[in-house]
């Protein structure tokens, strides 16, 4: 089942850009504002700080966006990056394709291996996770009688994928059943671990699930199952990881993770159309390339590169969107989308525990913010399908239920009467809407997000 079939948007409007109104110092990733005290710019309720770099992505006109779960819009540096590298290749064709285009490849290479902490040698750039690892289920060697292991919330365009290749090759796919709320990671492990048998090959683990956003003990899987039988391939799903949470390419690497596939175009905000899939250096030359191109040894990652023409343009955006992330860091990215997830839950224990593990439940700011919010969670009506705290505080992605009403008209009513753009999800697992903030949504717009969903809700 693909992200078509289970998730229907409601009232997408149009969206007006205006690059040219940006301020000229938006090619360093956003405007500082030096009367900002140093110390004070990480705290994610500082939105003396936190507006100014919201400034820099475009909103869009009539409503307030809180599905970015789906796709990231671009900062202005990197989206007027991206413009001038497509006007070059448009004015230079063939000549760009034929000299300069390789350099451009490698340049893109170098800086995303090298902010991942992975060597070159391991990344190969695709179009999308699902391109990446299509390349991985449709290039693998199967034998009839092969097994893999999957887990019940996958995305839908990897089931698919394993669900072809079992009728081609005659494989058998296992499915893990991911606990919604787990009691502890033992139950997320075990889930795998119990249907491993003499005849598994590969496992497939998606990093943070695209339902929920539930965050699975990655590291702790692989270790299990490579303590079973170290020949089994861990494949991993990293679309909403990789410059969403903390956890890297180099940490995946140090885990065990034989491949992973992810989208920079979530949440490192580069234009869509920009992947990558990571391979450790042993397990290269086992995988076919999805289009075929002998004229790569089989040992080195670019066979999986082989597209025909494509928009290098795309690429060459990579560097400037690794700046506008490293301008912020990473940490502080992260605990910024997290505190928008928990402000519009309106979950005061929560949000007071967070506060006080970055050191601002005393800031007068947050005392503000929190003060005349509703708690969702203790709404009758409400189910709460994402957990907190299992692993750390997760990220921006949550979603939640109405039991009075089906997902998608629960989204239709947010967006028809509170202009507020969420995504309903109907999956056989997951039925609710789907809310993600991200850093061009403002504290006020989480503070209006609480008072209609409490007023939907009850």
């Amino acid at each position: 089942m693909n992200r078509k079939k289970f998730i229907r948007t409601i009232g997408i409007l149009p969206i007006g850009l205006a690059a040219s109104k940006r301020s000229s110092n938006s090619d360093s990733g956003f405007i500082a504002d030096s009367n900002i005290p140093r110390k004070e710019k990480n705290t994610p309720c500082n939105e003396d700080y936190w507006k100014h770099i919201a400034a820099e992505f475009e909103r869009p006109k009539g409503f307030i966006n809180f599905e970015n779960g789906y796709f990231s819009h671009q900062p202005i540096s990197t989206f007027k990056t991206h413009i001038q590298a497509e006007e070059t290749i448009n004015i230079q064709t063939s000549h760009f394709m034929r000299t300069a285009q390789n350099n451009a490849i490698e340049n893109a290479r170098t800086e995303f291996a090298g902010f991942q902490g992975i060597s070159p040698e391991n990344l190969a750039f695709t179009r999308n996770t699902t391109e990446s690892l299509n390349v991985v289920i449709m290039g693998y060697p199967w034998k009839e009688g092969d097994e893999v292991v999957l887990g019940n919330q996958d995305y839908g365009s990897m089931v698919e994928a394993f669900q072809q290749a079992k009728m081609r090759w005659n494989i058998k796919l296992n499915t893990a059943k991911i606990p919604l709320h787990p009691i502890n990671n033992k139950e997320i492990i075990d889930a795998y671990l119990s249907l491993i048998t003499e005849n598994t090959v590969m496992v497939h683990i998606t990093h943070m699930i695209n339902l929920t956003g539930q965050t699975v003990p990655l590291k702790e899987i692989i270790s299990a199952v490579k303590a079973k039988n170290k020949n089994i391939l861990c494949v991993v799903d990293a679309a909403h990881s990789i410059a969403h949470l903390t956890f890297d390419l180099s940490d995946m690497q140090k885990a065990g993770a034989d491949v992973v596939g992810g989208s920079l175009h979530k949440w490192l905000c580069n234009p869509i159309g920009v992947g990558f899939l990571y391979m450790s250096t042993p397990v290269i030359e086992l995988f076919w390339p999805l289009l075929g191109d002998v004229s790569v040894p089989k040992s080195d990652i670019r066979k999986f590169e082989h597209q025909g023409t494509r928009p290098i343009h795309s690429l060459q955006t990579i560097p400037y969107a690794i700046k506008f992330h490293r301008n912020i860091g990473s940490q502080a990215k992260l605990n910024r989308l997290v505190y928008l997830k928990l402000l519009w839950l309106g979950d005061r224990d929560k949000l007071i525990r967070f506060a006080k593990s970055v050191n601002m439940d005393t800031n007068p700011q947050f005392v503000q913010q929190i003060s005349k919010l509703k708690d969702l969670t203790q709404i009758p009506n409400i189910d709460v399908l994402t957990p907190i705290g299992i692993q750390d505080w997760g990220g921006a992605i949550f979603t939640i239920s109405n039991k009075k009403m089906k997902p998608t008209a629960f989204a239709k009513v947010l967006m028809d009467d509170h202009r507020f753009f969420t995504v309903g999800i109907e999956h056989a697992v997951v039925n609710g809407i789907r809310i993600t903030p991200h850093l061009s949504n403002s504290v006020a717009d989480c503070l209006k997000l609480n008072e209609a969903l409490f007023e939907v809700l009850t």
